[in-house]
């Protein structure tokens, strides 16, 4: 086993753990025949995955670039601001950003990463079409990512792949960007 790799396993594991807790069913109040099923908007997100942990973990700036474009794909806007790490840029900013679209598709080209000054950079371009209007005509936009370089001392969270901007829609960037 990797020893290294440990604490971050050990997080994936916590995580998703506490993410699958459910509250107790109750029982229908009186008069009730049956409880409703919930709205899409009351559907909680599924559980992270280990896989989607590892994906958010990874070194490789095209699977995180990946992550995100899946999730605004299916239009799971919560697990897309995860790659954010910004609290500025939640799961209503990111849903407001894409409402008038059906099916946010982006479709990216190979990343280009430049390093600066302790940091490594990652942009990606593409086009952004909605894959249920296919007359929407195609948003052509980049997203930027960084993370610490390998420094000494660097924790995880700063090791891994954040999403800094993007000018696909309305250009969104990070309440800390530099």
């Amino acid at each position: 086993m990797n020893y290294a790799a440990a604490p971050v396993v050990m997080a994936a594991l916590l995580f998703a753990s506490a993410c699958d807790s459910s509250p107790e069913p109750t029982a229908p109040a009186d008069g009730d025949s049956a409880s409703s099923p919930p709205t899409e908007s009351q559907q909680p997100l599924a559980p992270l995955q280990a896989a989607d942990f590892t994906d958010l973990q990874s070194r490789d700036c095209a699977i995180v670039a990946r992550f995100y474009t899946e999730a605004l794909a299916a239009r799971e806007f919560g697990r897309a601001a995860l790659v954010w790490n910004d609290q500025e840029i939640d799961s209503e900013r990111l849903e407001t950003a894409f409402n008038g679209y059906a099916s946010p598709r982006i479709s990216a080209d190979a990343p280009v990463t430049e390093g600066a000054a302790g940091s490594l950079y990652c942009t990606v371009t593409g086009t952004l079409t909605d894959g249920g209007n296919l007359a929407r005509p195609p948003e052509h936009g980049e997203l930027v990512l960084r993370r610490v370089n390998d420094v000494p001392g660097a924790t995880p969270d700063q090791l891994r792949w954040t999403l800094r901007s993007s000018t696909f829609i309305a250009p969104l960037e990070t309440s800390t960007a530099h």
